[in-house]
């Protein structure tokens, strides 16, 4: 069961509920190698909650399916969005990022957890990042998201592999979790927890 919302919030109250529920029920933590061949990109929400854990690196896809669960779990009309962007300095090959459209009296709000432990709230869609040429963005219902499936499953697919050879051409998974791997130590993990790992920061993004 998913928990339930007092009556009457506005989108600030929603998103700090969501937020609040997240940091609750899934901590960034220090995977092994193998945890991130097993379960990185590949678990439903309801997994992702039982086991309780995300990896600190690349984690806005577990800490979105959870967050939409939550809202479907409140029948808040949203959307699950998925954004390719070109590579980067620091990547050199396409990525994936997820956010989340909903709805309250009226208005399209994004909420979207940007880096590290930053959660934005912003009026609006979602445009993609500002900084990066998008490739192309997915929007999905997300009464359409069943928190018993995985994000593949949900659309359709089989594998992840299956998934990205038909949707997601310019994006590598194996160069995805090579670099999970190559920066997967514990002296990078104790600086962001250090950093970064106390509660998720809500911004309104005005």
């Amino acid at each position: 069961m998913g928990f339930v919302f007092s009556k009457d919030k506005n989108e600030t109250d929603i998103a700090e509920d969501v937020v609040l529920q997240v940091n609750q029920k899934v901590k960034r933590v220090y995977w092994t190698n193998d945890k991130i061949d097993k379960f990185f990109a590949r678990r439903s929400a309801k997994e992702i909650i039982t086991d309780g854990t995300t990896c600190f690196m690349n984690p806005c896809l577990d800490l979105t399916l959870v967050s939409s669960y939550f809202l479907s779990s409140n029948n808040i009309e949203h959307n699950f969005v998925i954004e390719e962007h070109l590579p980067t300095k620091e990547f050199s090959f396409n990525r994936l990022h997820f956010a989340l459209e909903f709805q309250n009296q009226n208005k399209n709000y994004t909420l979207n957890y940007k880096r590290v432990n930053e959660v934005y709230l912003s009026e609006g869609n979602y445009a993609g990042r500002e900084d990066i040429p998008c490739v192309q963005i997915i929007k999905i219902p997300g009464e359409n998201i069943n928190p018993y499936k995985s994000i593949y499953r949900n659309l359709g697919y089989d594998t992840l592999e299956d998934l990205i050879k038909d949707k997601f051409k310019g994006y590598s998974l194996d160069s995805n979790i090579n670099k999970l791997k190559q920066d997967n130590y514990k002296e990078n993990y104790n600086q962001y927890k250090k950093r970064f790992g106390k509660e998720l920061n809500l911004i309104i993004k005005q």
